[in-house]
């Protein structure tokens, strides 16, 4: 060979000497003539290569033809004629068979593949070793302009290697097949033909335990740095290696984390046809506190749970942010913790990448907005997720919406009676009214009454007496929830809805700027605020609704005394 490119440039000279080139510029043009061999290259090629990523001087011409007069000089004559040819506008470098590097690796590289095709596997192992044995470094070292012809010939490197570790592989050399992988991976993460061989080399070995570990690491460098999940090759020689223990893996998938369904549940047979007619995507249920958003989530997840056999998860985003939520959730689907990135963004297209090719429902409760659960959202098509909110003022872009309010009168009764059962004393209409249709409430007094076998539906009504203080005393729990939801809102709103109390449960925007002493620009925002936050509903252009348990919370210093604790109590 007179020249080598597959490192630093270098040549043999006349004398027979090797000469490496280093960065000038007559090197920049030999490494141009070589790239392309036998042919012609225009001078203008030539210039633009030589003053790489810089304007060529007048003096261009001239210099380049120094360059040439220069690199004749060094090198050797073919059969008495100079190596580099020159016509008008334009030179061409005479290299014969077997003169360049490049060109002996693409003739192991064929002579191999034909091998391969012939089962012959020694032979391509012994070509293929030939072919990457003539690598000293990065082609082209040393010269700007052949950045591009330098990446195709380490991508080819790597090409080989990956076949050659293949070749070891099929051949029954698994000890050298895993060496060889093993360092490809190490240089190359992001070569998935070399992961897949990789497991089977470890697989072959006895090496079961390194062969899932190597999977993984693989799963994770594709997932972080590519955003996608392994593809068939790379999950097959997973499967391979886990063996028997794939049975053990399927049943041990997620499928129990659903919480327990409600016992008492009647009505919402509208919202539950969104849910289960939503097979995919994002379903958002939006509404005040008790109002039975996870309760519903939860009974349509149940219904739909054979439909997702990959997993269901559910998550109270209660106060969390969506990198530990992730952290949970990669280690539930198998992540080992060493292996869960430490970067948000990261720990998303792992996520992202673990459910790309399984189909898995997802209930994300108690959402505060959008940068919560954007992190958390599956990419896959095989993936649903329900969200709960308290809050109207986001969505997720393609997601269906449920606006969730209290329970009508028929679905108050059905809830309830079945609770108390027959025999309670009395008709159970005066108590059910008290509710205002919150099934939190109405869980809470039903649990009273199994408590207190004295008592009687009569009795409680009338110890009640529609007081919405006696009411929210009976069903404390609901008490401490709204009284939590109202003292966290700024003072302004507060006193706004405190204030709403006096009004009817629906007035409109007229009503509410008389009584709240504010002009028509101020009171809107005021009464959309409260709106965005599922404590007053609309019911139309310029008109709303109170739900009068809400507001009598925001005005009664009883239920909600200023300056208390802020219990720990939430009721979805």
């Amino acid at each position: 060979m007179l020249f080598h490119v597959l490192g630093p440039l270098e040549v043999h000279g006349r004398g027979g000497d090797i000469h490496r080139l280093g960065r000038g510029k007559a090197a920049t043009v030999l490494a141009t003539l070589l790239q392309h061999p036998n042919a012609w290259v225009t001078a203008a090629t030539l210039t633009a290569a030589t003053w790489h990523e810089a304007a060529a001087p007048p003096s261009a011409k001239a210099n380049l033809k120094t360059y040439v007069w220069q690199l004749r000089r060094l090198l050797p004559a073919d059969a008495g004629r100079s190596r580099i040819e020159s016509a008008p506008g334009r030179y061409r470098l005479r290299v014969l068979p077997g003169e360049l590097d490049t060109g002996r690796v693409a003739e192991h590289a064929a002579r191999a593949h034909a091998a391969v095709d012939e089962g012959d596997f020694a032979a391509a192992v012994d070509e293929l070793g030939a072919a990457l044995a003539l690598w000293r470094g990065r082609p082209y070292d040393g010269v700007p302009s052949a950045g591009e012809e330098a990446g195709r010939l380490v991508e080819l490197h790597g090409r080989l290697r990956e076949e050659l570790g293949a070749a070891q592989l099929a051949l029954g050399r698994v000890a050298e097949a895993a060496r060889t992988l093993t360092a490809l991976t190490g240089d190359d993460p992001l070569r998935e033909g070399a992961w897949a061989c990789l497991v089977r080399a470890l697989h072959a070995q006895g090496r079961r335990a390194e062969a899932l570990g190597s999977y993984r690491r693989a799963r994770h460098v594709l997932a972080v740095e590519l955003g996608v999940g392994p593809g068939r090759e790379l999950q097959a020689a997973y499967e391979e290696a886990l063996g028997e223990a794939a049975g053990a893996i399927a049943v041990s998938r997620p499928r129990g984390e659903l919480p327990r369904a409600a016992a008492l549940f009647a009505g919402r047979t509208a919202e539950l046809a969104v849910l289960t007619g939503v097979r995919r995507g994002v379903v958002l249920v939006d509404g005040m506190p008790g109002v039975g958003k996870t309760a519903l989530v939860v009974h349509a997840a149940h219904g739909l749970a054979d439909t997702f056999p990959d997993g269901q998860f559910f998550v109270d985003l209660h106060r969390l942010g969506p990198a530990e939520v992730l952290a949970r959730l990669l280690r539930r689907v198998g992540v080992a913790p060493s292996f869960v990135p430490g970067a948000l963004d990261e720990r998303a297209a792992l996520w992202r990448s673990e459910l790309a090719h399984r189909r898995v429902l997802l209930v994300l409760d108690d959402a505060d907005g959008l940068g919560q659960v954007a992190p958390l959202l599956p990419a896959g098509s095989g993936t649903l997720t329900l969200i709960t909110t308290r809050r109207r003022d986001w969505h997720v872009d393609g997601a269906a919406r449920i606006a969730l309010g209290p329970l009508p009168w028929a679905g108050a009764m059905a809830m309830f009676g079945p609770a108390v059962g027959e025999g309670t004393g009395g008709s159970a209409d005066p108590l059910v009214g008290c509710f205002g249709g919150i099934p939190a409430v109405i869980r809470e007094v039903a649990d009273r009454l199994a408590t207190h076998p004295l008592w009687s539906v009569r009795s409680l009504a009338d110890q009640l007496g529609g007081d919405p203080c006696r009411v929210l005393a009976c069903a404390s729990g609901h008490r401490r929830a709204l009284a939590a939801t109202v003292r966290r809102l700024p003072g302004e709103q507060r006193s706004v809805l405190s204030r709403l109390a006096a009004l009817p449960a629906e007035f409109d925007f007229a009503a509410a700027a008389r009584i709240l002493g504010r002009a028509a620009e101020d009171t809107l925002p005021a009464l959309e605020a409260l709106v965005d936050v599922s404590l007053l509903d609309t019911r139309g252009a310029g008109r709303y609704r109170r739900h009068r348990l809400v507001t009598h919370v925001a005005a009664c210093r009883t239920c909600a005394p200023v300056g208390s604790p802020e219990p720990a109590v939430r009721v979805a």
